[in-house]
This record gives C-alpha cells, structure tokens and sequence, in this order.
C-alpha cells in the first residue's frame, strides 16, 4: 500500500477512471488517497476526503482491477483508509441501489442515512402544481438575499442527518451567480418582502436540476409555497422548450417530496449511506 500520485493517475488504466481519484493529500490531512501494489502492478486504489460544507463524516471511493476484483482487496483498501483518518469519523458514500458500489458497502456494514427518489421530471406535468401569487422570480431580488435563503434552505434540510460546517454556506453558495438560473428560480416572499421559499435552477447542466424547499422547517404553508415556487420555474423552463428536468432533494424534505410525487418523476432510487470503519 502506498501513496497515490499524480503519475498513477496520468496513466492510460481505464479502471483508474471509474471514479473519481486525486493524488495522496490534495488538499489537506483529511484527504488522502492509496494505491494498492502487486508485483509492481497497481491493482486497486481508494481515497478518503471530508466536504467543505459538512464535518460529520470521511467521503470515501475505491476502485479495483477488473481482474482482480473478489478477492478481498477492496477490503484491504478500505481498512487501510480507516487507518489514515486523522479524525474519528465514520465513512459514507452514495450511489443508486443497484450499483455494485452500493452492495460493497452494505457488505462493509453500511447503514442508510438518506434517500434520494427518482430525478426525472418532465415539465410537461407541470399542470398539476399550482400557481402562488407570492412567488415572483429570483430575478427581482437582491443578490445577497438570493444567496441567504439558499443557504438557509440547504442547512436545515441537512441538519437531522449531515450537519453543515461553520463556513458551509461560502461553499454551497460559491458560483452561484454563474450557476443559478435567476429568471427561472423562483421565491415565495412574505409581506415584508422576506423570502419563505425557494426553487433553485441551476442552469450549469444538461438537462437543467431543481432544487426547493422552505427557508425554515416550520413554515405552516410550506408545501403549498414551494408548489407555487415549483410551478412558475417549470413554466418559463417549459416556455424555453425544455422537456425534462432532474429533481435534487430528499425523502425528508417535508415541503418538497409531495410536489415531488406529484409530477410522477421517473428514474432510479439513490441512497446515501454511513459506513464504519473497518480495523
């Protein structure tokens, strides 16, 4: 077990490229990243890193030869990683459930921690949601303000299950004025022009993904305010000629999912899961 470097990843090993590998401490002690040796040939490599906008727990890959899958290294990569954690914290990871990566890491003793239901929306649905004359367009909102609600947003709808970090919302928030698609982003304002709600656009995708949810967990008309927020951003997509959309959200998103269930969204189930570390 060594090292990862850069010359491993410059490499022509397609199965290097399966996921998403960066050399040995590309950033900091919380991320680092291994090669697994064998007879002078890498066969498996893995890394560990922790998100700027969450400190709960390691992201952890890990990727093996074609040809020498089976045969425990994984394992080994894994256990090794557990090793170089520079804080006690568990492991996660993600993937749809029917993925190979999943079933690895149920058979590593992972736990669900989040439930992402199928993405895929077509704006043509958008009929059975309801308009909501508090809704204006992001557009017609100061900057900064966009960007509080959408930090807010992200923050309580994590807190139960991934905590944010102290400085997260620079991190969520970072290129969002090239990233946010402020004429089809919507928000439902109070009467003193207070934002309870929000659908965020973001238009740096291919088809374009939407995100919404309250600004606070305790809004009583919640779920009708993110229904109008959802409304009005698939009308001027639809109005642009767009067909489909992806949904970001999750099954505890109160507000949200029933919008959600009610367009009918089409695709696979997608999990996050906790993984503990192995000695």
């Amino acid at each position: 077990m060594r090292p990862l470097s850069a010359d491993d990843l410059d490499s022509d090993a397609a199965w290097l490229r399966e996921v998403e590998l960066r050399p040995d401490r590309w950033r900091d002690d919380d991320t680092r990243a291994v090669g697994l040796e064998q007879q002078g040939a890498l066969v498996a490599a893995g890394m560990l890193w922790t998100s700027r906008a969450h400190a709960d727990r390691y992201w952890a890959e890990i990727v093996v030869h074609p040809q020498s899958r089976r045969q425990g290294l994984g394992r080994s990569v894994f256990a090794h990683l557990g090793a170089l954690r520079r804080r006690d914290l568990p492991f996660m990871t993600r993937g749809y459930v029917d993925e190979e990566r999943l079933a690895f890491a149920f058979a590593l003793g992972a736990r669900t921690i989040q439930v992402v239901p199928p993405a895929s929306v077509s704006t043509a649905r958008r009929s059975v949601l309801r308009q909501h004359p508090s809704v204006v367009p992001a557009s017609r909102v100061a900057f900064p303000r966009v960007m509080a609600a959408h930090a807010a947003m992200y923050e309580w709808i994590h807190r139960s299950w991934s905590p944010v970090a102290d400085r997260f919302a620079e991190v969520v928030n970072a290129g969002l004025d090239e990233d946010l698609d402020l004429e089809a982003s919507a928000l439902a304002l109070d009467a003193d022009g207070g934002v309870r709600a929000l659908a965020a656009v973001y238009r740096d995708v291919d088809p374009p993904v939407v995100c919404a949810e309250t600004t606070r967990p305790d809004d009583a008309d919640g779920e009708r305010l993110v229904e109008g927020c959802l409304r009005y951003a698939l009308d001027v997509l639809s109005a642009r000629g767009v067909v489909d959309v992806e949904f970001d959200g999750h099954v505890t998103d109160p507000h949200f999912l029933p919008n959600w269930a009610k367009l009918a969204p089409g695709g696979r189930w997608f999990l996050l899961v906790e993984v503990p570390p192995h000695e």
